[in-house]
């Protein structure tokens, strides 16, 4: 039977990566280095009912609810990527992909396949549009194949490769109040092939979910506020959802059985922010948010996506009420991914001024290291991400940054001890936000500075892989044994491309780990 309207993903975003932490970044492994069925092992699929998808990365679902107002229920299904053909003929008007990084071209996947393999992100996007592609010519059907979500970007700044590949629309922006508008303009080809939107909805026009989404995944907010020109969802004002709004949404989910609610903003210390100056957290707003997430019945676990580390150290205790809020304890550590961005406090004035308020950059080395002791004195777990080649970043801001990798692995066990725990992963620089002119950056000028980087960063990571908290990986024994021992061979493999590639470039590995901190970090705030 054919809808009308078929949404769908690429392989990348629909599986829950056995719900081990980090491990969706496996998205970004070059496709010609990982076997397929390693990525497989490591990432499967969301089972199916029917070729349907019971939990949908949750864009789709924002896309699927929004189109609910003006369609009926029949016109529209969410289906499986392995399915999809299933759901199409004659009768469809348009195949609507979701999709992260299509191209390869985002931080990570930059960093992971240095410019010249393919993502497995890339792989799974490139082979659902071959599919669509040859249903279109074996059958002479007439659907109009639509991608958005955050990959659209990617796709914009590549229109060759959108006419390429055969894609009638490219949609880039939040788009949540004019959903069903522009499906009946692309049905009666109305739009342009790529379209940008600026001007997002107001809270009241953005839909709830109707269905429950992969990994039990909710906003709170929109948006940021910070200022960082490297990041587009700096050009968005921010925008908090209601409480209510929010437990609407997790209700759909554990209706469903998910009993987990990961809490998506860009930074979750921004949430009702107040004092835009001085950037300080509005703990009692958050206290609120998080008590009435886990007072949900069926509520489990929840942990926010993504926060700044300043706020730990401007509000230690509030780091501390939230851990009591959320169970944290050395049986369940709450991760969250941060950007440490640089070591840099010239590049940091450049172009982030607002990312350690309410601190100054020159104190950024004190700020990173205390709220890394903070947060994991609490049971948190910060996954830090950094990023490789800002325009003007000279090799001495690069040194700066291993010395502060340094200082962080030297000291932060030896004041809090097998608590100690963070991980580092190097991005290259994707030209996005206000520096959307600049350059992507080429693998093949790294100097020695942004090479010791990358190489103790990913040292850090296979530490890491040696001393995980016992709780952290909650999987089955043998699974667990086998992902350990999968992720160790993959750093260790990682490492040695590493120096191969440094000694090619003429670079001294060694030289990277003679690198010291030149100042001892004072660790002086811990809560409790």
């Amino acid at each position: 039977m054919g809808y009308r309207i078929v949404l769908t993903a690429d392989r990348s975003l629909t599986s829950e990566y056995r719900h081990v932490p980090l491990l969706d970044f496996l998205a970004c492994a070059p496709s010609e280095r990982v076997p397929e069925f390693l990525f497989d092992f490591l990432a499967p699929q969301v089972p199916h009912h029917d070729g349907i998808l019971p939990y949908a990365p949750y864009g789709l679902r924002k896309v699927e609810a929004a189109l609910l107002r003006d369609y009926k229920r029949s016109d529209v299904v969410v289906a499986h990527p392995d399915h999809v053909e299933r759901f199409i003929d004659e009768k469809t008007k348009i195949v609507g992909i979701n999709t992260m990084d299509p191209l390869s071209l985002g931080p990570l996947s930059l960093g992971f396949t240095g410019g010249v393999f393919k993502s497995y992100s890339q792989k799974f996007f490139l082979d659902l549009i071959y599919r669509l592609n040859h249903l279109r010519e074996k059958h002479g059907y007439k659907f109009k194949i639509t991608v958005g979500g955050p990959g659209a970007l990617y796709l914009s700044f590549r229109p060759h490769q959108v006419e390429q590949l055969n894609i009638d629309y490219v949609i880039v922006g939040e788009i949540d109040h004019m959903i069903p508008y522009l499906f009946h303009e692309m049905e009666d080809d109305g739009l342009p092939r790529i379209s940008v939107f600026r001007k997002g909805p107001r809270i009241e026009e953005i839909p709830d979910i109707v269905n429950p989404s992969i990994h039990g995944l909710v906003e709170v907010m929109r948006g940021c506020g910070r200022g960082c020109e490297f990041c587009e969802p700096n050009l968005r004002y921010a925008r908090y959802m209601p409480i209510e709004k929010i437990i609407r949404e997790i209700k759909v989910n554990t209706a469903a059985g998910l009993h987990n609610a990961w809490v998506h903003s860009e930074d979750i210390f921004l949430y009702q922010l107040e004092d835009w100056k001085t950037f300080m957290p509005n703990t009692d707003a958050l206290v609120e948010l998080f008590t009435a997430i886990m007072s949900i019945p069926g509520i489990r676990h929840s942990n926010p996506t993504h926060g700044t580390i300043a706020p730990a150290v401007a509000e230690p205790e509030m780091i501390s009420k939230l851990s009591k809020i959320l169970r944290a304890s050395h049986e369940h550590w709450i991760g969250i991914q941060t950007g440490l961005e640089t070591g840099s406090g010239q590049l940091l004035w450049n172009y982030m001024r607002n990312k350690m308020k309410p601190f100054s950059p020159d104190e950024w080395f004190d700020v990173v290291i205390n709220g890394t002791a903070i947060l994991n004195q609490n049971y948190w777990f910060p996954a830090f991400t950094l990023i490789i080649g800002l325009p003007g970043e000279t090799e001495e801001d690069a040194w700066e940054t291993v010395r502060l990798i340094d200082a962080m692995e030297r000291y932060l066990p030896r004041v809090i001890g097998e608590k100690a725990h963070f991980t580092v992963t190097p991005l290259f620089f994707s030209p996005l936000g206000v520096l959307k002119g600049e350059e992507f950056f080429d693998i093949e000028e790294l100097n020695e500075g942004q090479m010791a980087v990358i190489y103790r960063a990913w040292r850090h990571i296979m530490i890491e892989l040696n001393n995980l908290p016992p709780k952290l990986i909650k999987l089955n024994p043998p699974l667990k044994l086998a992902f350990k021992l999968i992720a160790k061979f993959g750093a260790w493999a990682v490492i040695n491309y590493i120096k191969w590639f440094a000694k090619r470039k003429g670079f001294d590995v060694d030289k990277f780990m003679r690198v010291r901190a030149e100042k001892r970090p004072k660790i002086e705030v811990i809560a409790h």
